[in-house]
């Protein structure tokens, strides 16, 4: 790019008679374009002439040429400089680039609203902020408000569920009557019409109280956010003495399974690591429950963990049919105001724009894409180990990490073997949820190894928990979140079999990972398992895990 001179200089003539009739002039040089003082100049013109013009006040009048002189050299050069600016442009001798960073830079040096922020994020206070306060004396203040304002937002859903129910029915109601009069009173016509009608109705409720709940979290979420900072300050002024985590032990009653049963394992070829097993009997979604669904339950143990190296997760089966979520996971997260992350459904539909850009990607070229998405708050990941997609928030905030940091390599479609990552600080027993691609027919138990795409998903997630500090992980043993009439108990006992097999292999693997260990494993079976099926397959546990007894030695010299 050829460099344009920003200035020139002008020479201004100043012509008049003298005292004794002679003309004269008096030249100074102008730097133009000029913006300084006028004065200045018109003192150095003065300082030209005779001595005895300096008298009568000439300089009225040098000044009014003078300023007009400026003014038409000003104009001229700017006017001879944009016309060269545009000739450049047109010849494509101008770095249009260079120009537009030079100028954010102009901005940034300049002014402080364009200005680089210096310091930690708003997002890095609060979580800072957070971490402190539950740790403190303030705990049990911060349970209470959280309660309030998911009561809010709990009875504002019921209120909409509700009136959407009751419109359902009436409208319900006036279709079967008009159906019943068609081709006597009614025509098909006036049925398409009332289904418009009903059909606009129905969504002018919704979208009045989605927008009402909307507003409502938004407003929640920042008032809490400003409570949680301020707070901090007073925390330090005041400088209360911490109340003792032993003494709010009685403060948090987790919802307890139908049937569970626990063991203690090591593992390890050389060096052996303690690991917690646990097989439970429960409903998926009551481990993703609304954090203060029941008011003998509240979040002390979700809080306390929530900025630690100590996060729980849960893997949830899910269809590859749009890489929807359990619908009823989606409606107890939307129970209560998401404070730490984005509200489920924007986490969703982030998913779901990454997904349309993979498919975008794999059909413009057959070869691997890289996608960068180091703003999202979501995560995918493929059966084959590569990462779908990633979090760019830092390490060091364990539950704002829980998914990789580097590129996305896979191909376009999520498909058995896959899974997405949302992220929970109002859910009673997850901080994590991955969401497993699974499209296993319900009514057809099928057999599947050791290689098998889900498998190999449950492999995948166990390295991305101990990459992330999740140290709690919940999956379904039997890769089903319900029993059906063709699942026998020579079925449950092989699947089981492969499940625990393969879960005991990957924990032992995972020590060459890296990261945190998975101190509690946590085998999920169906809610609607018999009594006699799930002692059987709680009996393979310590078989498969080969859970140690202690030796006990009797000195027989005595």
């Amino acid at each position: 790019m050829v460099e344009l001179d920003k200035t020139k200089t002008q020479q201004f003539c100043y012509k008049y008679m003298d005292h004794e009739g002679v003309q004269r002039e008096a030249t100074i040089d102008v730097i133009i374009p000029y913006d300084d003082s006028l004065e200045e100049l018109t003192t150095q013109v003065l300082a030209q002439m005779d001595p005895m013009m300096r008298l009568l006040d000439e300089n009225i009048g040098i000044e009014k040429v003078l300023q007009k002189f400026i003014d038409v050299e000003n104009q001229k050069f700017r006017d001879e400089y944009a016309e060269e600016l545009l000739e450049k442009v047109r010849n494509n001798e101008i770095d249009v680039e260079e120009i537009i960073r030079e100028t954010e830079r102009h901005y940034k040096e300049e002014l402080i609203q364009f200005a680089d922020r210096v310091g930690p994020s708003d997002e890095d206070i609060f979580a800072q902020s957070f971490h402190r306060l539950v740790h403190s004396s303030s705990l049990e203040e911060i349970l209470k408000k959280e309660r309030a304002y998911s009561k809010v937002i709990s009875n504002m859903t019921k209120e909409m569920d509700k009136e959407v129910e009751t419109l359902n029915n009436t409208q319900q109601e006036e279709m079967e009557s008009k159906i019943n009069q068609l081709d006597i009173t009614t025509t098909p016509e006036d049925i398409n019409n009332l289904l418009a009608q009903q059909y606009s109705t129905q969504n002018y409720v919704r979208k009045r109280y989605e927008s009402e709940l909307e507003a409502k979290i938004g407003h929640q979420k920042n008032e809490y956010r400003h409570w949680i900072t301020s707070q901090v300050s007073e925390l330090f002024q005041s400088s209360p003495v911490s109340t003792p985590l032993g003494n709010r032990s009685s403060m948090f009653i987790s919802q307890q399974p139908s049937m569970e049963e626990s063991f203690t394992i090591h593992l390890g070829s050389q060096l052996k690591h303690m690991h917690n097993i646990r097989i439970l009997s429960s409903n998926v979604n009551d481990l993703c429950s609304p954090l203060y669904a029941d008011e003998s339950l509240n979040g002390l143990n979700m809080a306390l963990g929530l900025y630690s190296s100590s996060l729980c997760g849960v893997v949830v089966l899910t269809p590859s049919v749009q890489a929807q979520a359990n619908k009823d996971i989606i409606k107890n997260a939307n129970m209560s105001t998401e404070f730490h992350f984005n509200q489920i459904d924007d986490q969703l539909e982030k998913i779901e724009q990454q997904i349309r850009q993979l498919n975008i990607n794999s059909s413009s070229t057959p070869s691997t894409k890289s996608l960068s998405t180091a703003s999202t708050d979501v995560s995918l990941n493929s059966a084959d180990g590569t990462d779908v997609a990633t979090n760019g928030s830092d390490k060091n905030q364990s539950l704002q990490s829980s998914a990789s940091n580097s590129p996305i390599k896979t191909s376009a479609k999520l498909k058995t073997g896959d899974f997405f990552i949302t992220k929970h600080s109002n859910l009673s027993q997850s901080h994590v949820i991955f969401h497993l691609i699974s499209d296993e027919p319900i009514n057809a138990p099928s057999e599947i190894n050791s290689r098998h795409p889900v498998i190999l998903g449950l492999r995948n997630i166990l390295k991305t928990a101990s990459r992330h500090d999740v140290t709690t992980l919940t999956i379904p043993a039997l890769l089903r979140h319900e029993m059906s009439e063709d699942m026998t108990v020579q079925w449950c006992m092989r699947r089981a079999e492969l499940v625990f097999k393969c879960a005991k292999g990957f924990m032992i693997e995972s020590a060459s990972w890296g990261g945190a260990e998975l101190s509690t494993l946590q085998l999920l079976l169906p809610h609607d398992i018999s009594e006699e099926l799930f002692s059987t397959l709680a009996s393979m546990v310590p078989n498969v895990f080969r859970v140690a007894n202690p030796k006990i030695l009797v000195d027989t010299t005595k």
